[in-house]
């Protein structure tokens, strides 16, 4: 087993799916690697993969309407990827975002058809399933109810510690378009941050 298929295996370990179930899961799984700025969901296009990001770090991000980038999340080593697509059982699993890879990428592409297989088989793989709708939610709510209820600053630094050294992986206009600042006004809170 790859040194990716071991951390996949350890991230689901603490739902105690079966061992018969993983080599299935695992079975039908694909590694991949992607370069530096590849797009691997758009917005809008149906899903039929999620993945589980190995190294690397990626961006979940949307286009405007005034055809800016907007970014809403940054996935790192030893998560998933779903672009939303996984849960939008009503827009037949159309991504609602776009992910971008910030840096070279490993993956390991997991089919829907054996999530569906597994979760009908199996009630490990329900609370599995169960777990990654309601994270990813959470993840996404978080993110809209602290724009509005933290400070920039502390928006700033739990960006920090959710993504350690995301100054040295992510460019800081991207960064800046996170947090709904300007470049600037990052390099401001920045300095603000290092007289502390």
């Amino acid at each position: 087993m790859t040194t990716a298929f071991l951390q996949f295996k350890k991230f689901i370990s603490p739902f105690g799916l079966r061992d018969e179930d993983f080599d299935l899961l695992s079975q039908n799984c694909e590694l991949l690697n992607f370069k530096k700025g590849s797009i691997i969901m758009n917005a809008g296009s149906k899903q039929n993969y999620i993945y589980f990001l190995s190294e690397g770090i990626v961006r979940n991000f949307v286009l405007t309407i005034d055809g800016e980038i907007s970014t809403y999340g940054f996935r790192i080593e030893n998560s998933l990827i779903t672009g939303y697509g996984l849960h939008n059982y009503q827009d037949e699993h159309r991504a609602m975002v776009s992910v971008e890879c910030l840096e070279n990428c490993e993956m390991i592409k997991i089919p829907f058809s054996v999530l569906k297989f597994l979760e009908e088989n199996s009630k490990d793989a329900q609370k599995i399933a169960r777990y990654l709708a309601e994270s990813h939610t959470i993840s996404l709510v978080n993110f809209i109810i602290s724009a509005d209820t933290k400070t920039l600053l502390e928006r700033y630094e739990e960006l920090e510690l959710l993504f350690p050294n995301i100054h040295q992986r992510v460019s800081q206009h991207i960064i800046a378009s996170y947090l709904r600042i300007s470049r600037v006004h990052l390099s401001r809170i920045k300095k603000l941050r290092s007289k502390k």
